[in-house]
């Protein structure tokens, strides 16, 4: 049986303060450094990506 009131305990509070708190540091950090590393484009450049276009395919138009 429970002895208090409340809908949570001290602790079960304490604890996901923490966790908000970790939530949003890590989310800040990531949105931080998250310019800072971007993937190898290679020789060609962020161009070397670029799709190989296939034969008797047209670009999509509207019909009418």
């Amino acid at each position: 049986m429970r002895r208090t009131d409340g809908l949570f305990t001290r602790r079960e509070r304490r604890i996901g303060i923490l966790a908000a708190i970790l939530v949003v540091v890590v989310t800040a950090l990531a949105l931080i450094t998250g310019g800072l590393f971007h993937p190898s484009t290679g020789t060609g450049g962020a161009g070397g990506y670029g799709f190989a276009d296939l034969p008797g395919v047209t670009d999509a138009r509207p019909l009418g």
